[in-house]
């Protein structure tokens, strides 16, 4: 099953190539929004393979090349708009010879208007060969995993009160748009589910799914009946997929949780540097004569080790470390120099790969891991997070490893906010925990665990604006998301994470489970009725389709391992995609849940949310919810003047530019004879 990565790469790479100027070489020219999408989905190695000599930035100041055209992939704003008509009315000629225009979204008719306006002042309309909107307005993380890169909705949708409805619609619709990209990229009109609690009739904010929804809905059928050939057909042919819209205020446990999986712990417990296509660790490693050195990884979907090992609990991950170093000598029948020719413990591999100089960047890549891994087990056990990951467990699964009701929690608690070794975050978390966790909450001992806690006041605030996240919802949704059944029920967490302190399931995977399965309780998470709903569930017999359009799905086992044999054919997905957005932010336990539904079920499912969250970072936005909304900042750099410090030419005549088109769907041929879905 291919990725949702690859997906957008194969658009962007499919877009370079379609470009082909009589003298074979050309430009790609960014800005900064676009650039950050572009990225996260290619490198530059990619780009440069398709007779691309230069990536520039159009913010920047450029040596022109006006004999080489140029490939624009440009956000649809005024301000890219703006410099890209400089880059053709310099006074000393245009830059390039001529201009591939490429939007990452759609264009707005004003500001369509507005830059026809501007190239015809300027007289450059006809150095315009193309102008395409691509539909790929977000950035790709790793293999079903997207985001918006958005940390300010969350701010903006939940805050306290400051939001009128029209702002808060506002910023929805941006979502919404966003979202459609999404879908057009995948190839899908989908299905849209999304959360409606019952006890929910007032306050915009809990009715965020369903106000996004009917966005949604509406940008999709605005598409659909501008391009009717939107779907393509699916080989094999499928139902349509299924988009799931929730929000923060579904599972308020996964937030504050100790993850204890390789991924989610290093992102929660050491210094990381979050990048858009992963994250960025510096540590000191220490050379053979002792000496130590600074060393920087990134963790990211290329790194075959890190992608082995990122969803296992620590305990797995050592161990699957040291076998598949094993794996690594032996394959390559290294001996360590007459030493031992297995490593049996991380102390060992240390050992023998300072006698690799040869594979230096295997060697690169197990020490790395190794010595992340060794430092998650020293805060692991630095911040006692044995006791607490036990205690926080039990309260989020209302629950003992022994089945047993936990009892006198406050009394447990107690001590571990009493504790200086203790941060402040880490008792915030606890604190808010069991807040979240609680039938009912006692003021008295809620004051009481406060008053041991001696929290700073930004962490207090963080516990008072729970309340803006609606707290009931989550239970009111039953946390599973599946229809409630009378009588207990014997769990069977154990036999999903052998783990005592990995017992609790996101709720995100219950909800997507149950929609699976059709357990899925129908009035808490019900289909969105789309006017459209006999032209969703109906794709095209692939017979009758013109056959030179080619599949945009290429088929790859990624995530299960069910074909045996080196000649086995690649396993198609055994049913229709699922899309899960999750307005907010989405933990890193939630993206596992992912890669575990697609596994289990051989389905594709893709997940994604404005952006990720660590429990400390969630935290400290909780504590903001009530303080004034930071300004927003726009990605792309306000337009202040040409670059070029140069006049425009004279506009002799008015020349209009050429016709919008979409370059997501299939157009004219190409010079092969058969069209292109993604030109």
């Amino acid at each position: 099953m291919i990725g949702i990565d690859e997906i957008l790469k194969k658009r962007f790479l499919e877009l370079i190539k379609t470009v082909n100027p009589a003298g074979r070489w050309k430009l790609v020219v960014v800005d900064t929004l676009s650039s950050k999408i572009l990225n996260s989905a290619c490198k530059m190695y990619d780009i440069l393979e398709e007779n691309v000599t230069l990536v520039e930035n159009i913010e920047k100041p450029r040596q022109p090349y006006p004999s080489y055209e140029a490939i624009y992939i440009l956000t649809p704003c005024i301000e890219s708009c703006s410099r890209l008509v400089d880059d053709f009315s310099r006074t000393e000629g245009p830059m390039y010879a001529a201009a591939h225009v490429h939007f990452i979204n759609g264009l707005e008719n004003n500001t369509f208007n507005e830059f026809t306006r501007l190239l015809n002042a300027a007289n450059a309309s006809n150095d315009i060969r193309s102008l395409k909107e691509m539909y790929v307005d977000f950035l790709v993380r790793e293999n079903c995993v997207y985001t918006l890169d958005d940390q300010r909705k969350f701010l903006g949708l939940f805050h306290d009160n400051e939001s009128s409805p029209a702002q808060i619609e506002c910023q929805l619709e941006d979502i919404a748009k966003q979202l459609l990209c999404l879908c057009v990229t995948i190839g899908e009109n989908p299905m849209i589910r999304y959360h409606r609690p019952l006890d929910d009739k007032q306050t915009i904010n809990r009715r965020i799914p369903e106000h996004l929804t009917r966005l949604v809905q509406s940008e999709l059928d605005t598409f659909c009946a501008t391009n009717p050939e939107f779907p393509p057909p699916r080989d094999p042919p499928l139902p349509s997929g299924t988009l799931i819209i929730l929000d923060r205020t579904i599972d308020h446990i996964s937030p504050f949780l100790h993850e204890f999986t390789y991924q989610a712990m290093v992102a929660d417990l050491l210094e990381v540097e979050e990048i858009p296509t992963g994250l960025k660790y510096n540590y000191k490693y220490t050379q053979e004569d002792g000496t130590t050195q600074d060393q920087e990884v990134t963790l990211i979907e290329t790194d075959p080790v890190y992608t082995a090992i990122r969803h296992m609990h620590i305990a797995s991950t050592t161990e699957k470390l040291i076998d598949d170093f094993n794996v690594f000598l032996n394959e390559n029948k290294i001996n360590s120099s007459g030493g031992p020719t297995t490593a049996g413990s991380l102390n060992d591999m240390k050992n023998m790969i300072g006698n690799l100089p040869q594979y230096q960047e295997m060697k690169t890549r197990f020490s790395a891991h190794m010595n992340i891994a060794a430092a998650c087990m020293t805060e692991f056990k630095d911040q006692n997070l044995e006791v607490i990951g036990l205690l926080e467990q039990d309260m989020a699964c209302g629950e003992t490893p022994d089945g047993e009701k936990p009892r006198n929690l406050v009394e447990s608690l107690t001590p571990i906010l009493d504790d200086p070794y203790t941060s402040s975050i880490v008792k915030a978390r606890l604190i808010l925990l069991w807040i979240a966790t609680s039938d009912t909450v006692n003021p008295d001992d809620l004051e009481a665990l406060l008053s041991v806690a001696r929290l700073e006041q930004e962490y207090k605030d963080a516990i008072e604006n729970i309340r803006l996240l609606g707290v009931q919802l989550s239970k009111s949704a039953n946390r599973q998301g599946q229809k409630t059944k009378k009588g207990k029920k014997k769990k069977n967490i154990q036999q999903e994470v052998p783990f005592d302190l990995s017992r609790y399931v996101p709720v995100v995977k219950r909800i997507v489970e149950g929609h699976i399965d059709g357990s899925i309780d129908q009035s808490l998470f019900p289909n969105y009725a789309s006017k459209n709903v006999r032209q969703k569930s109906l794709r095209r017999d692939p017979s009758q389709v013109v056959k030179e359009v080619p599949k945009l799905r290429v088929y790859k086992t990624q995530w299960h391992k069910k074909s045996t044999g080196a000649n086995a054919a690649p396993k198609p997905p055994s049913g229709p995609p699922i899309m899960i957005f999750i307005v907010g932010g989405m933990t890193y336990s939630e993206i596992r849940s992912a890669y575990e539904i697609a596994e289990t079920f051989d389905r594709e499912v893709y997940i994604g949310s404005t952006h990720i969250i660590t429990p400390d970072k969630f935290v400290e936005d909780l504590g903001k919810l009530d303080k004034a909304l930071p300004p927003p900042m726009s990605v792309v750099p306000p337009y202040t003047g040409s670059i070029h410090n140069s006049v425009n030419k004279a506009n002799t005549t008015k020349v209009p530019p050429p016709p919008r088109t979409t370059s997501s769907l299939p157009t004219s041929s190409s010079s092969k004879g058969y069209k292109i879905f993604g030109k």
